[in-house]
This record gives structure tokens, sequence and C-alpha cells, in this order.
């Protein structure tokens, strides 16, 4: 039996926006974007994508 591979959506960072910024925007908990991207909050800027929770609330 093989394990079913997790797969999550992903979110570019836009000109001006910061972790706090997109937290807000998504409704997302910022411990839980750096968890799953494995990043610290330097790491979070311009143009990079992280990977984000999917659920329906962020659609």
């Amino acid at each position: 039996m093989s394990a079913k591979k997790t797969t999550f959506p992903y979110y570019k960072l836009k000109e001006g926006e910061n972790l706090k910024s997109v937290c807000k925007k998504l409704n997302l908990d910022s411990t839980e974007i750096l968890l799953l991207n494995n990043l610290s909050p330097k790491q979070i800027k311009e143009g990079i994508f992280i990977k984000i929770k999917n659920n329906a609330e962020n659609t």
C-alpha cells in the first residue's frame, strides 16, 4: 500500500507584503506558515512562494 502524498497550494508574496500582511489576508497563523515552509520570519520576503494550508476560507 502506498502512502498518499499531501499537496499544498502555493502563494507568491507580492511587492510590499510581509508575513503579517499575508497572514491577515489569508486568515492564517504565522507560526503555521513558518513551520509548513521550514522558514524563519526573516526569510519571508517579496517574490518567494510559500505553501499555505488548504482550507475553504482562503478561497
